[in-house]
């Protein structure tokens, strides 16, 4: 066959499966139809290759097969004749001849192609790595590359190619350097040679007959051995070719190919582009990678075509070369597109002038714009490719591609393709996801060589066969893939992963006119971890562009977060040998240093007029330096301007350049047209910002220097003219926020562009609080930030000064808008007892500052009640046992069986008299709540706190097990609460007879208590009232003095201060969920729970065994001694230590387990509507939330660790769909049906979040998608799917069924919906880059500055420190016997044990005695550890960034967590700091911790411990009270971690559910109300009250008005006289319901009465007339 590959073009679309790689193996060599590169040539007489040389025929296919199988290497005899397999090296420029010793090396031998501009060094470390034993090359580079000294040091041949002077171009003659050799002696054996090498030539000249006749005596020998020998072509598994990676990314690797690998890939080639016998190459690339190898020479020889072989790259010869061959298609890298089309001749049209049918894209990621100019050019399909020194090819789109997937590399055109999970090569990513992009199978090369001769490396395969080329891509949904860059190009901004290909394609379609070429690098910054600079070849004659002007044009298509944010000017862009762009390493190499936000704009302007050489290494330096300008320069440009008289420049003191003109009035000029005609002469850096234009001459100073300072002043007041009084004092704000000068801002300048950032809005806001007296909410400045628009939203809100939001709250939500005193003129008012309004000034009470001698006594009591509780426990459990002595007969079953129930029967006890005892307390120490305000360390104050600390530690006990036990609790306190209540029990109660809860009424997971602190070192006490049938939903704040109406809805994420929630949000709570029937929850819900539990606590009772095994003692001992001793002997002790040691380990990770394997048999949930749901699916999940809550993962997670990979398989296993290095958080995540949770890659999850799958309407997936971040205590509904990289910040409230766009930004919650701080852009969608986070890059890829803790190091100390502390926290009680015992011994005389009714007293007091003391210190000295481990560990704290792969930091911090776990383990319900909690204990705690607090500070006053996680960080003033809130310095954007410190000043208030973020602070006497969200920078104005989530400020007036109203409101609710009338009301709600129940049941008796009396008639009727008949 003429053309042996030409059914090619016939073959069908490979099968469904199976690659076209795999297709062409089977069908072109698998099938033995070629087996050597030989029976690919065709043997047709149409040229195959071309020179540029006009004078030169082209070479024919013909004669190219002929010269290749007559091919042979002559050799001096260092290794004998070369054969396959044996390495030549070929170091020829690109020509004809270059093409055929590439095509006749390959065929016998490994052909090991370099660049032959490379220096001898470089060329002999190349040659010793491959240890080539030939190098084939010209004479002139004998000296130029040592070859003499090469040939010595590897004993390797040097074979020299000789052109020949006529014939067609491409074929050559070869001579061999010897020892000895002068260039005399080359020259002669250049001729000699030339006989030995055609030999089956048919014609050769007779000059070069006479030389080999001359000398053919001495070169006898050596033509016999070369005219018997024929080298063996190289077989399909011979290495045909080796080549070195292009280093692009680091070190160059050696990549040798088989001859089927390429043969194949090749034949891909020919087939995805459709080559055919007619078609012309223009090859402008070199020869020495694989692309020009394959693409440009073997794929136009296989298909009976041909190519053209340029010497070099030549823009200008494109031209009449392509014009004068007839090129048809040409394959080149995106620089040599741009060159080309900025080449072309004026006189030629290409659709009339050139064939090029089709262009195809090499060596870097093709630009839309610029593939779409090339199209338009030459009218061609225009064809991106894609693929790598290891595989080609890989991708390209089918030759009808119409540009219509801009981006995009094609389908895959050879091997299989996939995009893989980076960090699990064994993980297909789904489609549209980013990944690494993968091949497998043919012709992908199988593995770098490390040694000649050894096994290839296969490392970077997967175990199924996957090869990571290191590129970052993703798949749409129809195969074509898309490459986002090379995983080490990707620019990491603030934890936005950005594609440098997008801010190159920006600029190019934007900025051609000014710029060439460009590429997009990384630059480190100070606290975005890197930005964003940018190389820029300016286009000849044309000024520099500046930073300023570049960012003007991009604005209209690039987001913010993209703009440049440094320039660097250079003659051409830095590249390899193959014409790749290197942006790896670059601001390392330019020199180029650390920036900041603050760095000024015109120092961040670079310069070089040096490009690296193509060969250089990535370590290379490039001098470069910043840029310079004359000021006289511009002065002069701006001067030469008809129409102007005068100018003066001058530096400001950021170094930029301002201008004063003044022109003539007649000549029309203004700024903009001096400014635009200046740009065209001058660089854009240079251009003066502001530039100032006058009709006047300049004012002038007595030395006649110009008079700046007058100038200035007359273009201020010019400026202020066309501003509103609103946007002048904007405007001022904003100069003196950012430091600029105010006469150069004007309405539409930008605050962002002007260099403002999130945390200077928080600060702007407050700045024009404080100025104008208008509350503008952050998010509506990121939608109006130009200085008119901000002006706008002030002038809008005084223009709708209508009722504050404040009238929409639960304690205003009456239908009249009477004040209080109006109230209290209503007819009836006097039964009201209204005297208790006087509450809003403080009561008359004896007052002592914290550290009275009184206040610390009685707050010291608050760590006796503990003790005692557990004295009481222990206590039982001896008595009980005492009491089973007499019934036991000493066998092991006995004595474990009478353990177990002295164990249950004593906890059993003090769950039933604890709160008893409780209840009791509060009776006795304060009686009924008094409403009202009172001081801190007041007489009152001290008897609330009391009541509240035995409350808290003595907890609900068995009144918490069932919902009716839980209403009685609450009565017996005093609350007014009907049976029919439901209140979950994580809801937080308080202040309990100043509560009423009327009939049908839900508490969710809601903070309602009738407490609250005031400013200034007070708190408050006001009853609340919750109405009939009224919903408070989860994360709910209900503020003292509230009445939430009947049926009204509040929350999720709401305050009794917000409008109510739409009525839909009443499915939302816990509450709402249905419930399964009572019968599968006794016959098998709760028997499945307690089995699970039993053999949880295996090991336990395992512990026990040992404890229990050895027999009691004998001798002359009553019980309870019998007992004590028992308990008291050594072994015992230690057996008992370990038991509790055991108790806290294992069961929770034991219940975990088969907690989910429970959950996989009985089945996983889907989604459904609530009323579909069978009472299987009910009662599942009713299991589940018992097993498997949020309470008892946290158990297993503090051992297993809680943030990393182990945390997601337990996910996975529970049926949740959870993607890569998520960062779970430390509370946990509450979510019922954790299969309908769907998370993508790096999502960053906050602290108590809560993802509700399910609600009363029904179940629904939830999902999450890559690099997504949940902040703290969002709520996320069912059906709701967060966009990727898109932002949930904290108290977020996302709402049921909703899409949040990709790169959205979402915080807090207004009318039952989070607000949008930013919306979502297609930028963000179309970002297909990493989003790996800083913990996922440290921890996962070890890519951390900084040793990181491995996993099981991880666990290990997690495991040791709950040892520690359980151990720690057991030695009272496994030491208390041994006192006892002690005690028993040492004053027997006194008999403490004996027998009788004081016994059990005697024994609690030793017990509780002893608990006091042991306890006591105990919490002493876990203090003390926290501290000293804080300090050895930590250290001081200092503001700025702390990412997780930039600073140990993060690591260190969550080490001091682990290590302070102890001191939240013991002394129950919130632990030590509980008990010391509003005292001054926890103040000098913080205090040691490195806090600032000044006097009479209240921390977490209402006895629940808020969050402060950065003491050090924090400055709190004199009389500052802190509810349970959020005090916290840092800022955790996805992993981005950053700290800041926090201030609040003298006399402020933080109530319960409020939060400060990092960053914000407040002024004196400012005050946050329940569920309040100052967000980072924002600043609390002094005296002011804010609310909302986020923050919003609320008029003094409106606030104390609304307390007023309130308590009427309340007192309405709460009169005995009210509610008499409201039992009336429902006695004769209740009769009417009665009564129209028997109406109805009288009204269908009448019915069916009728009914049968109509039937008798009928039937009497029929009887007659059958009569009748």
């Amino acid at each position: 066959m003429s053309i042996p590959l030409s059914f090619l073009g016939n073959l069908s679309d490979p099968a469904q499966g199976m690659s076209l790689g795999d297709q062409l193996a089977q069908e072109v060599t698998d099938s033995e139809r070629i087996t050597t590169l030989l029976d690919c040539l065709a043997s047709t007489e149409a040229p195959v290759l071309w020179s540029t040389d006009s004078t030169r025929l082209p070479l024919s296919h013909a004669a190219l097969r002929r010269f290749v199988c007559g091919f042979a290497l002559p050799t001096s005899g260092f290794h004998g004749l070369l054969g396959p397999n044996d390495r030549v090296m070929v170091v020829l420029p690109t020509s004809p001849e270059n093409a055929v010793a590439l095509l006749a090396v390959s065929a016998y031998h490994t052909c090991a192609p370099v660049n032959s501009s490379c220096t001898a060094a470089e060329i002999a470390e190349d040659a010793a790595r491959l240890r080539v034993k030939a190098v084939f090359t010209t004479t002139e580079a004998t000296d130029r590359l040592e070859l003499r000294k090469l040939r010595e040091e590897l004993k390797c041949e040097v074979i020299f190619m000789h052109a020949r002077e006529d014939g067609p171009a491409g074929l050559f003659d070869m001579t061999i350097m010897k020892d000895g050799d002068d260039l005399d002696d080359l020259d002669v054996r250049q001729r000699r040679g030339s006989v030995v090498s055609q030999r089956r030539a048919s014609v050769v000249s007779q000059r070069r007959a006479s030389v080999v006749s001359h000398k053919r005596a001495s070169v006898d020998v050596h033509q016999k051995r070369l005219s018997v020998y024929k080298p063996r072509p190289n077989g399909l598994s011979d290495f045909s070719l080796i080549l070195h990676t292009s280093g692009t990314s680091g070190k160059k690797k050696v990549v040798p190919y088989t001859l089927r690998s390429l043969i194949v890939g090749t034949c891909a080639v020919i087939r995805s582009w459709n080559l055919r016998d007619d078609d012309v190459n223009m090859n402008m690339m070199p020869l020495f990678h694989v692309g020009g190898i394959i693409r440009n020479l073997w794929a136009p020889v296989f298909s009976g075509g041909s190519a053209i072989m340029c010497p070099g790259f030549d823009s200008t010869a494109f031209w009449p070369i392509a014009m004068a061959c007839g090129a048809t298609w040409y394959y080149a890298a995106p620089t040599m597109h741009h060159a080309i089309l900025g080449s072309m001749p004026e006189t030629v049209v290409p659709s009339r002038d050139v064939r090029i049918r089709m262009v195809a894209n090499a060596a870097g990621g093709l630009l839309p714009t610029l593939a779409q100019q090339v199209k338009d050019t030459f009218g061609s399909i225009v064809l991106p490719s894609y693929g790598m020194t290891e595989c080609m090819p890989i991708a390209s789109p089918p030759t009808t591609y119409q540009l219509d997937r801009p981006g995009c590399s094609g389908i895959a055109c050879g091997p299989h393709m996939s995009i893989r999970d980076p960090f699990n090569l064994e993980r297909e990513m789904p489609r549209g996801s980013t990944g690494a992009v993968c091949v497998r199978g043919i012709p992908t090369f199988e593995g770098y060589e490390t040694e000649p001769g050894a096994p290839l490396d296969t490392s970077a395969f997967s175990s199924e066969g996957w090869f990571d080329g290191g590129d970052v891509g993703y798949m749409d949904q129809d195969g074509y893939l898309f490459v986002t860059g090379r995983s080490k190009e990707i620019i990491n901004k603030g934890g936005e992963v950005i594609s440098p290909f997008e801010i190159e394609e920006a600029i190019t379609s934007l900025a051609s006119g000014r710029v060439k070429a460009t590429i997009a690098f990384s630059i480190p910054h100070d606290v975005l971890q890197e930005t964003i600079g940018v190389v820029i070849v300016p286009q000849p004659g044309a000024p520099r562009i500046g930073l300023g002007e570049l960012i003007d044009l991009l604005q209209v298509q690039l987001h913010p977060s993209k703009w440049p944010f440094a320039i660097v000017y250079m003659p051409d862009l830095p590249k390899n040998a193959a014409g790749k762009p290197l942006r790896i390493k670059l601001a390392e190499r330019l020199g180029i240093e650390e920036m900041s936000d603050e760095t000024p704009a015109v120092v961040r302007h670079f310069e070089t007029q040096t490009v690296p050489d193509k060969n250089a290494p990535l370590s290379t330096p490039i001098p470069c330096s910043l840029v310079s300008f004359d000021v006289s320069t511009v002065e002069d440009a701006i001067a030469s301007f008809q129409g102007v008289r005068e100018v003066a420049v001058r530096l400001q003191k950021d170094g930029t350049p301002e201008a004063l003109v003044a022109i003539n009035p007649a000549s029309g000029l203004d700024s903009v047209s001096i400014v635009d005609a200046l740009l065209k002469i001058v660089p854009g850096y240079s251009v003066p910002n502001p530039l100032y234009v006058f009709s006047e001459l300049l004012a002038r100073k007595q030395d006649k220097t110009v008079d700046w300072g007058v100038m200035e002043a007359e273009m201020a007041r010019r400026n202020a003219r066309g501003l509103s009084s609103q946007a002048l004092v904007i405007r001022k704000i904003v100069a003196e926020l950012l430091d600029k000068d105010p006469a150069s801002i004007s309405g539409d300048s930008d605050f962002f562009l002007l260099g403002g950032n999130s945390l200077l809005l928080g600060r702007l806001a407050h700045m024009i609080r404080k100025e104008t007296g208008v509350t503008v909410r952050v998010p509506s400045i990121f939608t109006h930030s130009t200085i008119s628009g901000i002006a706008s939203l002030i002038e809008d809100e005084n223009a709708n000064q209508t009722r504050p939001d404040i009238e929409k709250i639960a304690i205003n939500s009456s239908d009249d808008d009477d004040d209080a005193e109006s109230v209290m003129d209503k007819p009836g008012h006097s039964t009201l007892d209204l005297p208790s309004l006087e509450s809003q000034k403080p009561v008359s009470d004896s007052t002592r500052s914290q550290t009275h001698v009184l206040s610390l006594c009685v707050q010291a009591t608050s760590l006796l009640f503990y003790p005692l509780k557990v004295a009481f426990t222990w206590t039982g459990i001896v008595m009980i046992l005492s009491l089973s002595t007499v019934y036991i007969d000493g066998s092991y079953w006995e004595r474990i069986g009478s353990l177990l129930a002295a164990i249950i029967g004593a906890r059993l006890l003090s769950r039933i008299v604890l709160p008893i005892v409780g209840i009791a307390v509060k009776w006795i120490i304060i009686g009924r709540y008094k409403p009202g305000t009172y001081r801190f360390w007041s007489n009152y104050h001290l008897r609330w706190w009391i009541t509240n600390q035995a409350l808290r530690i003595f907890g609900r006990g068995i009144f918490s097990g069932h919902p009716y036990l839980e209403v009685l609790y609450l009565r017996l306190l005093g609350a007014r609460v009907s049976w029919n209540v439901v209140i979950d029990s994580n809801a937080t109660l308080g202040e309990y007879d100043l509560l009423t809860f009327h009939d049908g009424c839900r508490i969710d997971n809601a903070l309602v208590r009738g407490f609250c602190i005031e400013r200034d070192g007070f708190f408050r006490l006001e009853p609340i009232v919750i109405g009939r049938g009224a919903v408070v939903n989860t994360y709910t704040q209900i503020a003292p003095g509230a009445t939430v109406p009947d049926g009204a809805v509040y929350g999720p994420h709401a305050s009794s201060y917000d409008a109510p929630s739409p009525p839909s949000h009443a499915q939302y709570g816990r509450s709402a969920v249905p419930s399964p029937h009572w019968a599968p929850r006794i016959f098998f819900a709760y028997p499945v729970i307690i089995i699970v539990k039993i053999v949880s606590y295996a090991p336990w009772f395992a512990a026990l065994y040992l404890l229990v095994s050895q027999p009691g003692p004998k001798g002359d001992l009553n019980s309870a001694e019998r007992v004590i001793v028992w308990f008291s002997l050594p072994r015992r002790v230690a057996w008992h230590a370990f038991a509790r040691i055991i108790r806290v380990i294992l069961p929770p990770i034991l219940q975990l387990v088969i907690g989910i394997i429970v959950k996989r048999i009985m089945g996983l949930n889907s989604e459904g509507r609530a009323a579909d749901a069978s009472q299987w699916v009910l009662t599942r999940r009713f299991i589940n939330q018992h097993l498997l809550n949020q309470y008892a993962m946290k158990r297993a997670f503090d051992i297993i660790g809680s943030h990393y990979e182990t945390t997601s398989i337990i996910w996975r296993c529970m049926g949740a769909k959870i993607g890569k290095r998520v960062y779970w958080p430390g509370s946990g995540v509450y979510c019922p049906d954790p299969e309908l949770l769907e998370v993508g890659d790096d999502v960053v999850f906050g602290s108590r979040s809560e993802a509700f799958t399910t609600d009363a309407h029904g179940s629904g997936k939830i999902i999450v998608k890559s690099g997504a971040m949940i902040a703290d205590r969002v709520v996320l509904l069912p059906g709701v799917s967060v966009g990727k990289r898109a932002i949930m910040g904290s108290g977020a409230l996302a709402k049921r069924d909703m899409t949040y766009a990709d790169g959205s930004v979402w915080m807090g919650s207004e009318g039952g919906e989070a607000v949008c701080f930013k919306s979502g852009s297609k930028e963000a969608t179309d970002d297909e880059s990493p989003t790996i986070t800083p913990f996922g890059r440290a921890f996962y890829k070890r890519e951390a500055t900084y040793f990181v803790f491995p996993y099981p190091l991880l666990v290990s100390i997690n495991t040791l420190i709950a040892i520690i502390g359980a151990g720690y926290w057991s030695i009272a009680a496994v030491v208390g016997t041994q006192v006892l015992n002690q005690l028993r011994i040492h004053l027997s005389r006194l008999d403490l044990f004996r027998s009788g009714p004081q016994q059990t007293f005697v024994i609690f007091g030793l017990i509780a005695c002893w608990f006091i003391l042991t306890l006591v210190l105990q919490a002493i000295v876990v203090i003390l550890w926290v501290v000293v481990m804080k300090w050895i560990v930590i250290g001081r704290r200092a503001p700025g960034s702390y990412d997780w792969d930039k600073s140990s930091y993060c690591q260190r911090w969550q080490l001091h967590l682990v290590l302070a776990k102890p001191l939240y383990r013991g002394y129950g319900n919130g632990a030590v700091l509980g008990a010391i909690s509003g005292s001054a204990y926890i103040v000098w705690f913080y205090r040691a911790m490195g806090a600032k607090i000044g006097k009479n500070v209240s921390v977490f006053a209402g006895g629940r411990t808020g969050l402060m996680t950065e003491p050090d960080l924090v400055d709190l003033g004199d009389n500052v009270a802190l509810d349970n809130c959020s005090v916290v310095a840092h800022i955790n954007s996805r992993g981005n971690f950053a700290l800041n410190a926090l201030k609040i000043g003298p006399g402020c208030a933080l109530r319960s559910g409020s939060r400060l973020l990092s960053g914000a602070s407040m002024e004196p006497c400012s005050m946050l109300l329940e569920h309040t969200l100052l967000t980072s920078g924002e600043i609390a104005e002094a005296d002011g009250v804010y609310a909302g989530w986020p923050a919003q400020y609320m008029d003094e007036k409106e606030y104390l008005r609304s307390k007023a109203r309130s308590m009427v409101l309340s007192m309405f609710h709460t009169d005995p006289s009210y509610r008499a009338l409201q039992r009336t009301q429902d006695n004769l709600e209740d009769e009417r319901r009665r009564l129209d129940k028997k109406l109805e049941h009288h009204q269908r008796e009448l019915q069916l009465t009728r009914r049968r009396i109509e039937l008798k008639l009928l039937h009497t009727s029929t009887m007659r007339n059958s009569k009748l008949m």
